[in-house]
């Protein structure tokens, strides 16, 4: 039965408090703490600021809840401390370390904790980082451990459990998980000795970079390939096929796999030339038969993709390899593409097909690749006066020799960069004098200026005769 203090004991009580506490005289002070009862004391050494006062209470009590209220309020970290030295109860030790404001204070009364149970509370309750460190130093239960590194605790405590745990299976779901960052995660794969458990984590981890980490230290080619096919990350695929060094295993990927990028890697490693053409002409990407492409060497397949594959990048690739310059001639008047009929007119040595399609191609690129090998003027002459791209127009004059045709263009063509190469290979001074007084691009009188210039040592062209004489168009 707890006895109610009297109205006149409070008081006196109150009175002998207030005088350990503020007293001026200290020796006052010291006399009121023998005469202090046990809550009394709790008082004075929770709220004295001297420290001599507050040791005199505290050397006075024996009391758990009261030595646990004075840890927990004193102003005085060392009285704080004497208190927790005093204090033997551990359910108070761990409730003190979970609500003690100062972080120095909790960690003390941890470090007097033995109960793995509360230690592990302590670890899992949220208090400061350092007081759940302090925490999980002290846990040797691995199964608690284990329990505690799958809660909610900040990295650097999880980081701490990775260290200390044997867990396997507790490693593997950190792994697994999300919760961690990413350094600690990398702690717990490299932890990881089970392959059955890094299968687990390679296949089944949240995260991209864990999975990545976890197929580098798989030894299983199985599992490599199956997560090479399906993996929805290209880094993990990369990693996994990176590994693989089975035949069979790289065709089942070059075949089978879900993502383009993992059936061309796959590709590139690939031995059997059956299985490589099977993709050149079989498989639905671009990139992947474009891989193949670079790894046969067989002209029949190379112009079976020049002649019939969807892409014309493809089709323009194996043009550049093909050997049959017939076909390739063929090639540059009918693939419906002009980059894969620029391609081929640059193998092109027939000049009835150059002359053929440096005038008839509807392409510009083309007609001006198949300008830069014919070798008949009459074509270069035509195109250089009549072709609508000035872009074509410039190489037939840069190849042409005929004067009157240089003449021409240089002074009528439309296109000022045209017009300047014309004036580049001119001789007749007196139209080089006509254009650096009257062009409209201020570079085409710069050119002629400085063609008249480099003409200076000849000896002055007569008046212009016949030859002389240029039309306009």
């Amino acid at each position: 039965m707890i006895m109610m203090a009297s109205p006149n004991e409070a008081a006196i009580e109150e009175a002998i408090v207030e005088t350990a506490l503020s007293d001026e005289d200290k020796r006052a002070r010291l006399q009121a703490i023998r005469k202090a009862s046990t809550a009394a004391l709790g008082q004075i050494a929770q709220r004295s600021s001297d420290a001599e006062v507050a040791k005199m209470a505290l050397r006075k009590l024996d009391d758990p809840t009261v030595l646990a209220g004075v840890a927990k309020a004193s102003p005085l970290r060392a009285i704080a401390k004497l208190a927790i030295a005093k204090l033997d109860d551990e359910a108070l030790l761990a409730t003190l370390a979970q609500s003690a404001h100062d972080a120095v204070i909790a960690k003390t009364a941890v470090k007097k904790l033995d109960n793995q149970q509360l230690l592990a509370e302590v670890a899992r309750s949220g208090a400061d980082p350092m007081v759940c460190r302090t925490a999980i130093k002290r846990i040797t239960d691995q199964r608690l451990l284990s329990d505690v590194m799958r809660g909610d605790v900040d990295d650097s405590s999880r980081r701490l459990m990775v260290n200390k745990t044997t867990d396997q299976n507790a490693l593997a779901d950190l792994a697994c998980g999300q919760d961690a960052d990413a350094d600690v995660r990398a702690a717990a794969i490299a932890k990881l000795d089970d392959q059955r458990l890094l299968a687990k984590v390679a296949t089944d981890a949240a995260l991209a970079d864990s999975r990545r980490l976890a197929v580098e230290r798989v030894r299983n080619g199985n599992v490599r390939a199956r997560i090479a096919k399906t993996d929805p990350d290209e880094g993990v695929r990369r990693a996994a096929l990176e590994r693989l060094r089975s035949q069979r295993l790289l065709t089942e990927v070059a075949r089978s796999g879900e993502h383009p990028d993992a059936r061309a890697l796959a590709v590139q490693e690939l031995e059997d030339k059956t299985t490589i053409i099977d993709i050149l002409v079989s498989d639905p990407d671009e990139r992947v038969r474009d891989t193949a492409l670079r790894r046969t060497d067989d002209q029949r397949w190379i112009a079976d993709v020049a002649d019939q594959d969807p892409s014309w990048q493809l089709r323009r690739d194996a043009v550049r390899r093909m050997k049959d310059r017939q076909a390739v001639g063929a090639i540059a008047k009918d693939d419906p593409a002009w980059q894969v009929r620029e391609a081929a007119i640059r193998r092109v040595r027939h000049q009835a097909t150059l002359r053929n399609r440096a005038t008839m191609d509807k392409a510009w690129q083309v007609r001006r690749a198949a300008i830069r090998r014919v070798d008949k003027d009459q074509v270069l002459i035509n195109r250089a006066r009549s072709d609508d791209e000035w872009r074509v127009r410039l190489v037939a004059v840069e190849r042409v020799s005929d004067p009157k045709l240089l003449a021409n263009r240089a002074q009528y063509d439309e296109s000022a960069q045209v017009r300047r190469a014309a004036v580049g290979l001119l001789k007749q001074r007196w139209v080089l004098q006509d254009i650096a007084r009257q062009d409209t691009d201020d570079e085409v009188r710069a050119k002629a200026s400085a063609r008249l210039a480099e003409l200076a040592e000849d000896a002055p062209q007569s008046a212009p005769g016949a030859a002389d004489v240029t039309g306009a168009d």
